[in-house]
């Protein structure tokens, strides 16, 4: 990549995919419950043309290819994407930064990205982005930690501020809502269930909060109070 702040980005998320993936650490996300925010809000048409943005070795895109969905994937990972295409041959997978998407203008039907949103430093180009490749009053489907929630389990996990270089763009709902209204979208948050295996063995690490996290009802709780926020944007045009 000839950006500079990009080509670093990419070398950085290469390093992490691979040491990961040298230990067999496949999924980085909630897969299980970002496929049920999916088929919760029932917003995907067999008709649609979809893109994933930040997909990972392609976990999403695979599912959704399955169940017939026109559907490519692009990260900024070189390592991800081989990886990706290597163990699901048949789905379409490219390498490509959130801030610099080659599609035509509304290209799209439906973007989606999971875990994505809070890695981004220049949030706005992303947003931006995903406004122009999609279709008038298509959707941008996506999933990010509540900002309160994610810097307070990663401080006290890493007891450390080093996931402020890896998640600049953590938000609130609040700011979340504001900052996508301001890019021509509306905004509704979808609440979903987080507790599953992945993220309880992902808590493990501090404890006895573990057993707190795993007995509690996300879905009786405002949205002001969810770990994770998945977000149904669509594109309305800007003012």
């Amino acid at each position: 990549m000839e950006d500079p702040k990009l080509r670093e980005q990419q070398q950085r998320y290469d390093r992490g995919w691979r040491k990961g993936l040298e230990k067999g650490k496949e999924q980085r996300g909630n897969l299980e419950s970002n496929l049920e925010f999916l088929e919760k809000i029932k917003l995907l048409k067999s008709t649609d043309r979809i893109l994933e943005i930040g997909c990972g070795i392609g976990l999403v895109v695979n599912e959704l290819t399955k169940k017939g969905y026109d559907i490519a994937g692009t990260d900024i990972s070189t390592e991800a994407i081989e990886y990706g295409r290597k163990k699901f041959p048949e789905i379409n997978l490219k390498v490509h930064a959130a801030e610099r998407l080659p599609y035509d203008d509304e290209s799209f039907d439906v973007v989606l990205s999971f875990d994505l949103f809070e890695h981004i430093s220049e949030i706005d180009k992303h947003i931006s982005q995903v406004y122009r490749v999609l279709k008038n009053r298509g959707y941008y489907l996506f999933q990010t930690p509540h900002k309160y929630f994610s810097a307070t389990f990663d401080t006290l996990s890493s007891m450390s501020f080093r996931w402020r270089k890896s998640h600049p763009s953590l938000h609130t709902p609040g700011q979340l809502k504001r900052r996508l209204k301001s890019q021509g979208f509306s905004v509704k948050f979808v609440k979903v269930n987080p507790v599953t295996d992945f993220t309880i063995r992902k808590m493990q690490k501090l404890g006895f909060l573990a057993k707190i996290y795993s007995k509690i009802n996300f879905q009786k709780l405002p949205i002001c109070l969810q770990p994770n926020l998945y977000v149904i944007a669509q594109k309305t045009g800007k003012n």
